[in-house]
C-alpha cells in the first residue's frame, strides 16, 4: 500500500484530494512567489515537484525550507571549483546548477540549510544538463558536490500528495 492510500484510509475526518505533478509544481511556484523569491529561482524549485513528491520527507522538508530565510548566496572560487557559503538550499540551487553548466568539477557548500534536499536538486541537474554528480560530506557544515561518470540513485516515481480542499 502507498503512502498516500495508508493516509486517506487512517486520516483525519476532512477530504483530501489527490494533486497532481503539475498542481503540486504550480503551487510550489506560488508558493516561492509569495515569499518573494525572485521568478527564475522559484521556477527552477517548482521543477524538482516530481522529485519531491517521490517521497513524503522530501516533500515536506522542500515546503518548510521554501519558509526562509532566503539570503542572497556569496560565490567564490576558480572557473573549476566554486564555493558557495551561507546558502539556503532554496538560493544555492541556481548557484550550483550555473557552476556546473559554467564548467566548475567541484562546488563545495559551506552551512547549507536542508543538504537533504541535494538529492533531488542534483537529479534535477542530471535531468536537466546531463551533469553526474557525487556528494561528500568532509564535515558537518561542508557539502562537496563533484562532477562524476555515474549519477546518484534514483527516487522513485512520483506520488500524489494529498491536500485539504480550500474551498
Amino acid at each position: 500500500m502507498s503512502w498516500i492510500d495508508e493516509f486517506l484510509a487512517d486520516g483525519p475526518e476532512y477530504v483530501a484530494e489527490a494533486r497532481s505533478v503539475q498542481d503540486i509544481q504550480d503551487l510550489l511556484l506560488r508558493a516561492g512567489l509569495g515569499v518573494k523569491l525572485p521568478l527564475d529561482i522559484a521556477a527552477d524549485f517548482a521543477g524538482m515537484a516530481a522529485l519531491l513528491m517521490s517521497d513524503p520527507s522530501l516533500f515536506a522538508m522542500a515546503v518548510a525550507a521554501l519558509e526562509g530565510p532566503h539570503l542572497p548566496v556569496r560565490v567564490e572560487g576558480t572557473l573549476e571549483h566554486k564555493v558557495i557559503d551561507g546558502a539556503s538550499i532554496v538560493m544555492a540551487a541556481p548557484q550550483l546548477s550555473a557552476a556546473f553548466v559554467d564548467g566548475a568539477t567541484r562546488v563545495v557548500l559551506h552551512g547549507l540549510a536542508w543538504p537533504q534536499l541535494l538529492w533531488p536538486l542534483l537529479l534535477r541537474i542530471e535531468q536537466v544538463y546531463g551533469f553526474a554528480s557525487q556528494v561528500s560530506r568532509p564535515d558537518a557544515h561542508t557539502v562537496m558536490v563533484s562532477k562524476t561518470a555515474t549519477g546518484m540513485a534514483r527516487l522513485a516515481a512520483p506520488q500524489p500528495v494529498p491536500l485539504i480542499p480550500l474551498a
